[in-house]
């Protein structure tokens, strides 16, 4: 499932990429991979366009996944006043590293940093840019997951596709979705 958080043309700020990888690692997680017996889930935040996507694969519980996507922003309220709250707590400090260590990875080949490179020139990101974002990420507070959810709650053109199996299909319908199928084999 996935949607527009940032209307075109706003800045995205790099708390963005801390509250997606607490949400992948914590609350997905838990609830779409661990109680819902999906193989795995994650979400991802396009930061040029301020997409969000919140995603699972060989998911045997389709239904309850889009409940679990239904109830992230909640989650999100609920930690940014709980856990989060203290700004310097373990939660919002593990967090932040895990966002950084994504951001960081390992050492890049030489096929990747050109790469990097010319995705960084075609979108003229000047190594200011990035470290204000990398700032932004090291700043980031209970109030901006509180700002996420509320946008969450809120976000724009709201997209769902699954590539399902037929019982999959005919859950869904039992369960009161509208889908439009198409078949790909």
């Amino acid at each position: 499932e996935g949607g527009l958080m940032y209307d075109f043309g706003e800045k995205v700020p790099g708390s963005t990429e801390v509250i997606t990888k607490y949400l992948k690692t914590g609350y997905l997680w838990e609830t779409v991979r661990v109680k819902n017996g999906a193989y795995g889930a994650f979400a991802a935040m396009s930061t040029t366009i301020g997409l969000f996507l919140m995603v699972s694969y060989r998911d045997p519980n389709f239904l309850k996944t889009l409940e679990a996507y239904g109830g992230a922003a909640d989650s999100l309220f609920e930690d940014a006043s709980t856990s989060l709250a203290d700004n310097n707590g373990p939660a919002l400090t593990k967090a932040i590293i895990g966002a950084i260590g994504d951001m960081d990875g390992s050492a890049i080949s030489t096929r990747g940093l050109g790469w990097a490179s010319l995705e960084r020139w075609l979108s003229g990101q000047s190594a200011a840019m990035r470290q204000n974002f990398r700032d932004e990420v090291l700043a980031t507070t209970a109030e901006d997951f509180t700002e996420f959810a509320s946008r969450l709650h809120n976000w724009k053109y709201i997209s769902t596709a699954s590539i399902t199996s037929q019982s999959g299909l005919e859950e869904a319908a039992t369960g009161g979705m509208n889908l439009n199928v198409v078949s790909v084999g």
